[in-house]
């Protein structure tokens, strides 16, 4: 059986409630027996003392009536006499009955032979009376005196002994009834600290691990993520916490060493790139010279083409000259066409790793995100919980109110009453401070999603000034792709002048137009390579700009401790 904490709580409760149902249970049990005894001991005791002083007056007022009669000689004392000798010859029926011994039943014999010889005597001397014999009577009456001496000492033997019977067991019933109370007592200490011990435990049982997934959670708050694992073996909501905690920090982990990674791979990309960028400028400047000085040169050939078939020996060396800078031209046009293909792949393999950065980043807002909505799940437990505490606290109070009713009765009940409402007022106190705890660490979600957003904007801006960057660079080798096979074409051209230069003086017009067409596309290599060189200034402003924002992902990172 799964024990959520709501059913741990609701048990305990329902366990004190249960101690305490028992214990008034067998408080009201206790209360009616010894009210049943008192009675059933009130009711005989008074009738035992009923009896045996009812028949030591009938004895009594048999021996009146008997002498009035011999004296006065009234006849209604004759029935008189007969009714006090037949209420107490069934008083002493009854006491026989239920008399135990060493309470007076030792008594009733000797009251019985005695009272029989008595009436005997009396009753003969009642006769003598009736046949007018007067010296009978007066004999009579003179036997009579002994046996009714000795009943009537009998019969107040009998109700002393009745008396101190009945006195001691008042006082044996008086120590039962403290020794019950003090039972009872002793049940209700019981029971109030069983109750306490309960209380105690089921408090600990909670608040033991909700202090430890707060801290859990003011560590991860602080950028420590190498903390140890939250250990806890119990499967209710407090377990299902500590299981979410452990699962975030180890996700968090994850996502922050592999942004870690990539920065680190974004920042030493992006000083490559900056090399990359910086070396194509150079090269770019350097054909930029090379082609200046061929247009240049040119130039000159068209100035001095009128005067070409008187010096062709200076044409000669000069079509040398122009043919062995042909040469460094594209060797210079070959580098500048590897380095823009070299800084076009260092371009591609940015935009990847900053696709990869804003892949990660996404996850790692996403995976904030989901820690912000289970701090709310978490919020939503504890509101629960805080409702358990108040519905209790009022339950406290209603049991409270009618023990105040039940008096001193309820007394003890209202003790526990009192305690289960101060535990109630607990659980208030903590569900608080666990929200304020968790209202703290939603603040800390949402400035962190909100800072990965940022991170995503900027590495998207990143990405996007990569692309351009790459565009640029495809450029670039296009360009210098141009340039090397027109600077090839030049360098083939020149070795055709070269070889024909025993034809120069003839072909000296189309020399002239070849000359004019090498100085137009001079010029339009060098605007090209003007370009290229712009463009290596704006990629290397870029990877700069990048380097920056990797260094800023890196600081951030840095905060958090795996």
């Amino acid at each position: 059986m799964k024990w959520t904490v709501g059913k741990k709580i609701g048990g305990g409760f329902s366990l004190v409630l249960a101690l305490v149902i028992l214990m008034s249970g067998f408080t009201i049990w206790k209360i009616g027996e010894i009210t049943a005894n008192y009675h059933t001991f009130s009711k005989l005791n008074i009738e035992k003392m009923e009896m045996v002083q009812g028949t030591a007056a009938d004895i009594a007022n048999e021996g009146v009536t008997m002498r009035r009669f011999n004296f006065v000689g009234d006849p209604n004392d004759i029935p008189i006499y007969n009714d006090y000798k037949t209420k107490s010859n069934d008083r002493l029926k009854w006491l026989e009955k239920n008399l135990q011994a060493g309470t007076g039943l030792e008594y009733i014999t000797s009251i019985k032979k005695a009272k029989e010889e008595y009436e005997k005597i009396a009753e003969m001397s009642m006769a003598a009376k009736q046949a007018g014999k007067i010296d009978e009577v007066a004999r009579y009456m003179a036997d009579a005196g002994a046996p009714y001496k000795a009943t009537m000492t009998a019969a107040e033997k009998l109700t002393l002994d009745t008396r101190t019977y009945v006195i001691q067991e008042q006082e044996q019933y008086a120590k039962d009834a403290r020794s019950s109370q003090i039972f009872l007592i002793v049940i209700n200490i019981i029971v109030i600290i069983a109750s306490s011990i309960i209380a105690f435990f089921i408090s600990r049982n909670i608040s033991r691990p909700v202090h430890t997934v707060a801290e859990a959670a003011s560590q991860i708050a602080a950028g420590n993520l190498a903390a140890d694992k939250i250990t806890y073996q119990s499967e209710d909501e407090i377990g299902q916490l500590a299981d979410a905690f452990n699962q975030m920090r180890i996700s968090l982990r994850t996502v922050i060493s592999q942004v870690s990674i990539s920065a680190e791979q974004l920042a030493a990309s992006s000083e490559e790139l900056t090399a990359s960028a910086e070396q194509s400028a150079q090269a770019s400047t350097q054909v930029a010279v090379s082609i200046m000085e061929v247009a240049t040169g040119t130039e000159a050939q068209g100035r001095n083409i009128n005067s070409a078939a008187a010096t062709v020996g200076n044409i000669t060396t000069a079509i040398q000259e122009i043919a062995s800078n042909a040469s460094i031209a594209t060797e210079i046009s070959d580098q500048a066409a590897a380095a823009a293909q070299n800084g076009g792949s260092s371009i591609e393999a940015a935009i990847h790793q900053m696709n990869t950065i804003n892949h990660t980043v996404t996850e790692s807002a996403l995976a904030v995100t989901k820690l912000g909505e289970r701090s709310r799940e978490i919020g939503q437990i504890v509101d629960t919980i805080s409702n358990i505490a108040n519905q209790t606290n009022l339950l406290a109070l209603n049991a409270a109110i009618e023990a105040a009713r039940a008096g001193e009765q309820g007394r003890g009940f209202a003790v526990v009453a009192e305690e289960v409402r101060k535990l109630a007022e607990q659980s208030q106190e903590a569900t608080k401070q666990i929200a304020s705890l968790i209202q703290e660490i939603q603040n800390e979600t949402d400035n962190a999603v909100t800072a990965m957003n940022d991170g995503t904007r900027e590495v998207k801006l990143g990405t996007d000034v990569v692309n351009t960057a790459g565009g640029a660079f495809t450029e670039i080798v296009s360009l210098a792709s141009q340039v090397s096979g027109q600077v090839k074409d030049i360098a083939s051209a020149i070795d055709r002048v070269a070889a024909g230069s025993e034809e120069m003086v003839v072909s000296i017009r189309e020399i002239e137009t070849i000359s004019k067409e090498t100085s137009g596309q001079t010029q339009t290599v060098s605007a090209a390579t003007q370009e290229q060189s712009a463009s290596m200034e704006e990629i290397a402003s870029s990877s700069e700009a990048l380097a920056h924002l990797a260094e800023e992902l890196q600081v951030t990172i840095a905060t958090f401790k795996l």
